[in-house]
């Protein structure tokens, strides 16, 4: 499996086979729809890797390198 550089952090290419978002379908305003994976790899990417925001990336990857419970913390608004 190729790793991407999307906001900052490395993730897989592809969406993580125990990813509870492959079983929750895809309606707007799913998970997948937050995903830094769905949103910047594959053919039909909705964003360059680059221009995904940062601090969603770092809350994904601590979510994804954690087991996955739960969802991740994204926040609308940066902090400051």
């Amino acid at each position: 499996m190729a790793m991407i550089e999307i906001g900052g952090q490395l993730f897989p290419d592809d969406c993580p086979e125990k990813c509870p978002g492959r079983i929750m379908g895809y309606g707007q305003g799913d998970l997948c729809h937050r995903c830094p994976i769905f949103n910047c790899t594959g053919v039909f990417r909705l964003l360059p890797p680059e221009h995904y925001r940062p601090e969603w990336a770092e809350a994904w990857k601590k979510w994804f390198d954690t087991g996955m419970e739960g969802l991740p913390e994204l926040y609308f608004e940066v902090e400051k």
